[in-house]
């Protein structure tokens, strides 16, 4: 049997993200970042044993259409449609990310959940208890089965009542950074094994807790010359400029934030020491 090549319509950020886990895992990903419409859908699939998609890029229609020729599509227009009659409630200050993966077969992994604002992701969120985090995630696990979600997604909700949704992310997760830095499995692997049937990796963490930041360009410097005092400051600070990000993990919550605020301070140019 030879690897698999998983065709993914998606922004090149999403792409990039895919490819590093496919490359380990043997399986060859064909990307586009173009919109496209039934017919070049059809044309991009072939020879690609399923497909990916940012559903922003192709409608569902298009996606329909494709479907009835044999073209398997994650997530599938039956599972688009039924999310579109979900009500989406306008964000709050904080929201709770709730990310997970199931397969086809629906095994199920499920990551800490965390909680997000404009400028950080705390994993796991901060104030909440073992047993409001169990139902939380119960809740979005079956949703997952309800809906036969296969891939990953995560979802944004209020974080003072987890049932109103704010909206839903497929290959741009706000929280993947938080997986990447502290998981065994991060999320772009978990959703390559979830779209191949593969089953689910460990989503255990490797330290307590993990931020991570939003980071902005010092306009009277460049991106590259902060790394010589962070990276000094503290060597285990991670860093993404894809999305710019910079991410840490550790045991005691308030020297993670303290460290993750300091570097976003002095990335800016706020402060310069």
């Amino acid at each position: 049997m030879s690897f698999p090549v998983i065709g993914v319509i998606a922004p090149e950020l999403a792409i990039s993200q895919l490819i590093e886990p496919a490359t380990r895992l043997g399986v060859e990903i064909k990307g586009s970042s173009k919109s496209m419409n039934a017919d070049e859908l059809k044309e991009f699939a072939k020879n690609c044993t399923l497909i990916c998609i940012e559903p922003e890029l192709i409608s569902i229609g298009a996606i329909k259409v494709a479907e009835q020729t044999g073209v398997q599509i994650y997530p599938s227009s039956k599972l688009l449609s039924a999310i579109s009659t979900i009500e989406l409630h306008k964000p709050s200050s904080e929201q709770l990310a709730i990310t997970a993966a199931r397969s086809a077969h629906a095994q199920s992994a499920i990551w800490p959940i965390a909680l997000v604002n404009k400028e950080l992701v705390i994993s796991p969120a901060p104030g909440m208890g073992e047993e409001q985090a169990i139902t939380i995630a119960v809740s979005a696990l079956n949703l997952l089965n309800e809906l036969g979600v296969t891939g990953g997604i995560e979802l944004i909700v209020d974080a003072e009542n987890y049932q109103n949704l704010i909206g839903i992310n497929w290959l741009q997760p706000i929280s993947a950074f938080v997986a990447e830095i502290n998981s065994t499995t991060n999320y772009f692997e978990q959703y390559l094994r979830a779209v191949l049937d593969l089953p689910m990796g460990e989503t255990n963490t490797n330290q307590k807790s993990a931020v991570t930041g939003r980071l902005k360009t010092d306009p009277t410097s460049d991106d590259y010359r902060p790394y010589l005092h962070l990276m000094a400051r503290n060597p285990r600070l991670k860093f993404d400029q894809r999305m710019k990000l910079v991410g840490v993990a550790g045991e005691n919550l308030e020297e993670l934030l303290t460290e993750i605020i300091h570097a976003q301070q002095y990335y800016s140019g706020e402060i310069d020491s």
